[in-house]
């Protein structure tokens, strides 16, 4: 589901879905021109309002602020999300990321499996395909939320390229290398993310805390870390908190050449996805393909 099809750069999207049997598309809202298909859900205002009221049981809205709430389009849409009306929902063209968020929060919920909302980037390059975490929500992450962070970045990666997380959570230290309450953090979450991943699929792969040279180089990890699962061939990279994962994304981007898809926000019971508000059609196309994909 689109949430702000008045936008035009949505409609593109919408048309440019369409053209390749991406997914689709459903809107909440009629625009001029709409194309045959393109769905227009029909009107759900009382199934929304009960929705929002059973998600969010500590607010106790009466019936009239909880109707006048639901109205919010965001909102709408994310309560449809929620009752499965749609597989999955995009917004934010026009809403900033924390609107985006606080409707999923309200009208989406957290997934029973996560409980923390993050993001994660596909970084597309033409040599290869990798996820960073969480390099748009979450500013100083304890070691809890940073394993949370690690686990919900790597389902993210295997929905979108189908491959093996090889998770690597870095650090300035390899291994005891340096000593500092911020690499503690990460040796604390790493011990999280290896019992966590166990338990998912033990094919993963977990290594921490590693420089990010140990990640990605192999020679540098046969010198540094020879025991280490991550022989330098990790493919998702999870950063100790928001400064280093906003400047990691942006170096790669900007200097590395790479396709930053993001931020995908993770950890809703449902495909809940945010664009920017500078984004172009082609953009939120591909969102629209990844809600679908992460709905499967």
């Amino acid at each position: 589901m689109f949430a702000e099809p008045a936008d035009p750069r949505v409609q593109a999207a919408i048309a440019e879905l369409l053209a390749g049997q991406w997914c689709t598309p459903v809107v909440a809202a009629d625009y001029p021109q709409r194309p045959a298909g393109c769905e227009l859900i029909e009107p759900q205002q009382q199934r929304a309002v009960e929705q929002l009221q059973r998600l969010n049981p500590v607010k106790q809205w009466g019936a009239e602020q909880a109707a006048e709430i639901a109205a919010d389009p965001l909102i709408y849409c994310a309560l449809l999300t929620s009752l499965g009306v749609v597989d999955g929902a995009v917004a934010g063209s026009v809403a900033t990321t924390p609107a985006v968020i606080r409707a999923g929060l309200r009208g989406v919920g957290l997934a029973a499996s996560s409980g923390l909302v993050s993001s994660s980037f596909l970084m597309q390059h033409r040599d290869w395909v990798m996820s960073f975490g969480d390099c748009g929500v979450n500013p100083e992450p304890n070691s809890d939320q940073l394993a949370q962070i690690a686990i919900d970045t790597a389902r993210t990666h295997l929905a979108l390229t189908g491959q093996t997380p090889r998770i690597a959570l870095l650090s300035f230290s390899t291994l005891g290398s340096a000593s500092h309450p911020s690499v503690d953090k990460v040796r604390a979450a790493t011990a999280l993310v290896k019992t966590m991943a166990a338990a998912i699929d033990p094919a993963w792969q977990v290594s921490g805390e590693v420089q990010a040279d140990v990640a990605l180089v192999a020679a540098v990890a046969a010198q540094k870390a020879p025991a280490e699962a991550i022989a330098g061939d990790a493919n998702v990279l999870i950063f100790p908190d928001l400064n280093a994962g906003n400047i990691g994304y942006k170096l790669v981007e900007r200097l590395a050449g790479a396709i930053a898809v993001g931020p995908l926000l993770q950890g809703f019971a449902r495909p809940w996805i945010d664009l920017s508000r500078g984004c172009s059609s082609a953009d939120i196309a591909a969102a629209g393909s990844i809600a679908a994909l992460l709905s499967g």
